[in-house]
């Protein structure tokens, strides 16, 4: 689901923006009571720009998705290391031309996604368990087995984590782009009441309520992550 800003600068300006709306709200509350504004609405707008100062930054979130990557890139170094090692010892034992060899559909590790080399590894472990009789002439054991299904399921959980990390990114984005919406509706309607109040009478309180102001307006992309989620397992 996308959901746009539908203002033009950072979410941190627009809190700053709201902060000071606040204080020229409080300044012409009389004026604002002509047009049946009371407390309510600035409390609404004092507890939204409260509500999204709370929320954490997108860099953040960015920063929990690259740490559970490398945790999972990690993951998959050490289950290659395994699978390379029952490869030379599978080698030594039956010859590349033999048909046990070929059994184990020994590939290039590079090509297989993440959730590719979970299934690769096990399935090795599934072809050795049988032929641990020969193997154990180079050493493949029970024990290097264990290890192979062991470290499989590390990667499977730390793919699984990174996957949540990316989701909740994208959560948090979601949320913090419709609250900052929210409040931003809430200060364009202030501030054409505002400039209805002030206009042709003082300048100065009229510029108090162009949400734009004089500041450069830059613009930004969408806030969504364009990162491609893992397979879930």
């Amino acid at each position: 689901m996308e959901i746009y800003k539908q203002f033009r600068f950072s979410i941190a300006e627009l809190c700053q923006r709201a902060d000071r709306l606040i204080e020229v709200y409080e300044r012409d509350r009389a004026a604002f009571a002509v047009y049946d504004y009371n407390e309510t609405v600035i409390e609404e707008m004092t507890s939204k720009t409260t509500d999204l100062k709370s929320f954490a930054s997108d860099d953040y979130y960015e920063g929990l998705r690259m740490v559970a990557t490398d945790q999972k890139n990690q993951k998959r170094k050490v289950l290659e290391a395994d699978i390379c090692d029952l490869r030379h010892r599978v080698r030594l034992v039956c010859g590349v031309k033999s048909s046990d060899y070929g059994l184990f559909c020994f590939s290039k590790l590079n090509v297989l996604s993440d959730i590719e080399l979970v299934k690769y590894g096990l399935h090795l472990t599934r072809v050795a368990e049988p032929r641990l009789d020969i193997l154990s002439k180079r050493r493949v054991t029970r024990d290097s087995l264990d290890k192979m299904i062991s470290d499989s399921d590390k990667l499977a959980s730390a793919i699984n984590v990174q996957a949540k990390v990316i989701t909740n990114r994208s959560e948090k984005k979601i949320e913090r782009t419709r609250l900052a919406n929210e409040l931003y509706k809430i200060m364009s309607e202030l501030c054409d009441v505002g400039k209805v109040i002030w206009r042709g009478k003082n300048d100065a309180f009229y510029r108090d309520y162009i949400i734009y102001g004089s500041i450069k307006i830059i613009k930004q992309p969408v806030d969504k992550p364009k990162l491609e989620l893992p397979e879930r397992l």
